[in-house]
């Protein structure tokens, strides 16, 4: 007695979530899409990661201002502003609309120079952008964020939620993204 199979279409790439096999949903488009079955946000191409390096100045000296995130991954931890580049978005616009999320502070992408590319071991791929350095006293009020829960300004080199953003952290305080 012989089985027959017949073949099931493959789904329509990004129809479902990748977290749990949900589909997404007629209702459902654009990008980044949240799942209505489990919440995951997904994007279409979650590896390419901007990251602002953001100089500020006072009496105390120079400094970077980073974040306490208050999402996963690394909840809770010091991280620099930064997350995924969106679909069709140039890189220098998603460090400034990163920056403008987590922090409030509002930045020109003209003004955006790379400062580093690193890959992690995940596959992702970082692009550190240095922003011109400005005074402190020029920062807007902070206001918590879904992603954010606090501001601050990091003076010295520190380890920090994730190993890349501490590897750029130590290398402006070096002086190798001048």
């Amino acid at each position: 007695m012989s089985r027959t199979h017949t073949p099931v279409p493959d789904p329509v790439p990004g129809s479902h979530c990748s977290s749990c096999g949900a589909p997404f949903g007629e209702g459902v488009s654009g990008w980044p899409r949240t799942c209505p079955a489990c919440g995951t946000v997904a994007y279409r191409n979650p590896l390419p990661v901007a990251v602002a390096l953001q100089p500020v100045y006072d009496t105390e000296g120079t400094a970077l201002v980073v974040i306490t995130r208050t999402v996963a991954p690394a909840r809770g931890g010091t991280a620099l502003p930064g997350g995924y580049i969106d679909d069709r978005e140039d890189w220098r616009r998603a460090v400034v609309r990163e920056l403008r999320e987590e922090t409030g502070i509002d930045a020109a992408s003209r003004d955006v120079r790379l400062a580093d590319a690193m890959s992690s071991p995940d596959g992702h791929l970082l692009l550190f952008g240095l922003l011109p350095e400005r005074p402190a006293e020029s920062l807007p009020p902070f206001a918590a964020t879904d992603e954010t829960q606090e501001r601050r300004l990091l003076r010295r080199p520190a380890e920090l939620a994730f190993p890349l953003h501490t590897l750029a952290v130590r290398a402006w305080f070096e002086g190798r993204y001048i």
